[in-house]
């Protein structure tokens, strides 16, 4: 639990997924956002964009908090972090397997009316 909490000082293994999340993104938003919305590869894509963009943005606001939050503050700072990425997790994932998915909703927002 403890290394969820401080995500960005857990050690190489955390920076080793963070730094490889940008690829995971880089390659699961196009995949997400061309395929068809109903089929199989968009909702793997949508799945892996869920759980990608939780762990990525969950490390990297753990960073913020080391290099703009007193130090008085973190641990509270780091325990919202927490719980706003276990919301982000279980949103995203409701998204992407029984709504439009992530792919679909972005498209949503260019669609014609």
């Amino acid at each position: 639990m403890n290394k969820l909490i401080f995500a960005d000082s857990a050690g190489p293994t955390f920076q080793r997924i963070y730094n490889n999340s940008h690829f995971a993104l880089a390659a699961l938003l196009p995949a997400s956002l061309v395929s068809p919305q109903d089929g199989p590869i968009a909702k793997v894509a949508d799945v892996g964009l869920a759980a990608t963009i939780t762990v990525h943005n969950h490390i990297a606001l753990n960073y913020v908090i080391s290099d703009y939050v007193p130090r008085a503050l973190q641990v509270p700072a780091r325990g919202g972090v927490l719980a706003l990425s276990a919301l982000t997790a279980v949103g995203l994932t409701k998204l992407a397997l029984s709504g439009p998915g992530i792919g679909g909703a972005v498209k949503e927002l260019w669609k014609k009316k």
